[in-house]
Order: C-alpha cells, then structure tokens, then sequence
C-alpha cells in the first residue's frame, strides 16, 4: 500500500473517532417547535455515534437543555433533571446509548421540545483527551457527556 492512501486512511480514521457535530433542529434551532414530532422527524434524519456533538442554538434565558431518564422524559418530569445547562452551546455525548434532551421551561416539553436519541458505538475509539485522568474519579453518570459551551450572538 502507498504512502499516500496510508495517510488518507489515517485522516479517515481520526475525523470519525473525533465525531460529527450536529445543529439541533437544523435552522429552526432550539424551541418550541411548531409540530410535536418536528424533533423526531430531525433525529431521525440522521445516525449518530458517540463522541458526535449536538449544538443547540436558542435564545439564553428562553431556553434550556435539559436531560432526562426515560420515566421523567415520557412524564415531562422535571424534578429530577440529570444533566442541565442554562446556556445554547454543544453537548458530546462520548458514551452509546439513549438519551433524553428536553426543555425545562414552562410546558415546552409538553409542547413537543424534547427528543430523544440513540447514539451508536464509535467504529474507533477516540484518542484519549488530556483531562481523561480526571474523568476517571467521576461517576458514570457525569461521563456521559462534556458540555461545550459557546456563547451564541455577540
């Protein structure tokens, strides 16, 4: 094999353990959306894999992105959030599995903002990152994701 198709090979490799980043809702974004299986409809229109990032682009303080256990998420429960962040921004989910995003405002869940999503094995494993030390004195339960946040307009 050439030296050229090897690093082509290489390239490949780390751009899918790296992970896909996918905008949430496409151009509509975060909200309430006009249907309530408009978020079905946009997770379904993909295949995602651990490591993939999801940003979520909403107007700070309208909205919020909210994780939830399959029980509270069918019930729109918001007692118990595991994971919340007040802030648009990109969550990584680096594990596989489903997860449960809602919006903890008022009735938005009930009101179709919410989704939930499977996320495959990577067919690679990620490099391992600098702080991977450190994740390792956390439960399991804080690995499942690593918040990114960005700071959306100005």
């Amino acid at each position: 094999m050439s030296m050229k198709y090897v690093i082509v090979l290489v390239i490949a490799i780390v751009a899918i353990a790296e992970g896909a980043e996918y905008t949430v809702g496409d151009d509509m974004g975060w909200m309430v959306p006009p249907t309530p299986d408009y978020y079905a409809s946009w997770v379904s229109k993909y295949s995602f894999v651990e490591n993939d990032t999801l940003v979520f682009n909403f107007e700070e303080g309208m909205h919020d992105i909210t994780v939830l256990t399959k029980e509270d998420f069918d019930a729109c429960n918001m007692k118990n959030p595991l994971f919340q962040f007040p802030n648009p921004g990109g969550v990584t989910v680096e594990v596989s599995g489903t997860i449960y995003f809602t919006c903890s405002f008022g009735q938005h869940c009930v009101n179709g903002q919410k989704f939930a999503i499977y996320f495959a094995s990577a067919p690679f494993p990620p490099s391992p990152s600098p702080s991977a030390s450190a994740a390792t004195d956390q439960s399991l339960d804080t690995q499942r994701f690593k918040f990114v946040s960005r700071k959306m307009g100005n």
